[in-house]
């Protein structure tokens, strides 16, 4: 969450100025979109010294700490690196972290705490309330150019602490969180943004003209699209944002290779386990279609009352109710609902017609009749005429 929703007029100088209200209520009032001013710096300063927000800086291909730029693939190995780094003190914070010119701040806020009494708080209206009532520090009335999210995972899943929509990546959840913050407005489109550099990403849909790459002739239509094929496609643009293999030199573009990698040489599985019943399961993709099957609101047929994990399955299902015969056998006319019953019938006559003389027994191909022969059949000649 950022402090401050919407960004109202602009200035001579270029900057706009904003204000708006936190998720709180509390109004406030904040200045320019490219830069974090003096007062939000330090009140952002003031939380990271007495609070446990973990800020981490977000690159569109990986995480870097925000102390020292090492980059990481995985938002949690980087959380776990920083807890290696020791917060300075406030003057420090405003200095070397938090300087003139800083723009906006990711924080994680899944273990928020205290520092000075360890008392542990939900969200940063709270825990900058508690600061000055019980420890009489000071804030200014501004913001704190804080965007803040909870990382703690729920069912192997990434979830918005705000609506708790879940969501398989984190950049995903990074894209949902336009939907809450409307900071910068497209005066084209009206489309909301979390961010002034998104909002300048996103009005490379509205301007003309193509982006080709050098490399290979393609031309995409936004510089980000044309970034990001360069990155992906042309060796050497990746190397650095490649998933790396944490004990050999190995370099992966996606994930899942990986995690093939990290099995089939390291000897070393995953295993995710559901929160709700502790079954575990190989992969995210299978923790979450089994959350989706067991452990979510069902869906009901109006009809008959039979219930359904999804809105797919129950269309399907009305079908049967509805008397629709849309997939009719080329063979001899019968009519089913669904295509899938279509093919199962189509087996009958499949069976009729590759019918060994000598016992009756159908079969769909050659392999089923080849071992059926050898078992039964090893002294009889039997020509199956297959296409």
């Amino acid at each position: 969450m950022i402090s401050g929703c919407s960004w109202m007029k602009k200035t001579k100088n270029r900057h706009f100025v904003s204000s708006g209200t936190t998720a709180s209520g509390r109004k406030v009032v904040l200045s320019s979109i490219w830069e974090m001013t003096l007062s939000e710096r330090q009140n952002a300063a003031m939380l990271l010294e007495n609070t446990t927000v973990r800020p981490f800086v977000y690159c569109r291909y990986f995480f870097k700490c925000f102390f020292c730029s090492e980059q990481f693939s995985e938002i949690h190995a980087l959380l776990n690196h920083t807890t290696m780094h020791e917060m300075p003190g406030y003057d420090k914070i405003l200095q070397d972290l938090l300087p003139k010119g800083k723009r906006t701040i990711k924080i994680d806020i899944s273990n928020l705490k205290c520092k000075i009494c360890k008392e542990s708080l939900s969200d940063i209206d709270q825990i900058r309330k508690h600061l000055v009532k019980e420890h009489e520090k000071e804030f200014t009335q501004s913001g704190n150019g804080m965007i803040v999210y909870n990382l703690s995972l729920r069912n192997g899943q990434f979830s918005c602490h705000i609506c708790s929509k879940m969501f398989q990546t984190f950049i995903l959840l990074n894209r949902h969180m336009n939907v809450h913050f409307n900071n910068a407005v497209c005066e084209i489109c009206g489309a909301g943004f979390m961010s002034h550099q998104r909002l300048i990403q996103h009005k490379e849909i509205h301007s003309p003209g193509g982006y080709p790459c050098r490399k290979c002739g393609k031309v995409y239509t936004t510089r980000s699209n044309l970034k990001y094929h360069i990155e992906k496609s042309h060796e050497g643009a990746t190397k650095m944002r490649m998933l790396r293999c944490p004990h050999c030199p190995e370099r992966f573009t996606e994930h899942f290779r990986k995690l093939k990698h990290l099995k089939e040489v390291h000897e070393i599985t995953f295993t995710y386990e559901c929160d709700v019943c502790n079954s575990k399961f190989p992969s995210r993709r299978a923790l979450t279609t089994h959350t989706n099957k067991f452990h979510t609101q069902k869906t009901f047929c109006g009809i008959c009352r039979k219930s359904f994990s999804c809105v797919t399955t129950l269309k399907k299902h009305m079908l049967g109710h509805s008397g629709r015969k849309d997939f009719t056998c080329g063979l001899c006319a019968k009519s089913y609902g669904q295509q899938k019953s279509l093919n199962r019938h189509m087996t009958m006559h499949i069976n009729e017609c590759n019918k060994l003389a000598c016992c009756g027994n159908g079969f769909q191909n050659r392999n089923d009749f080849n071992l059926h022969v050898k078992e039964w059949h090893p002294n009889i000649f039997c020509n199956f005429p297959f296409n």
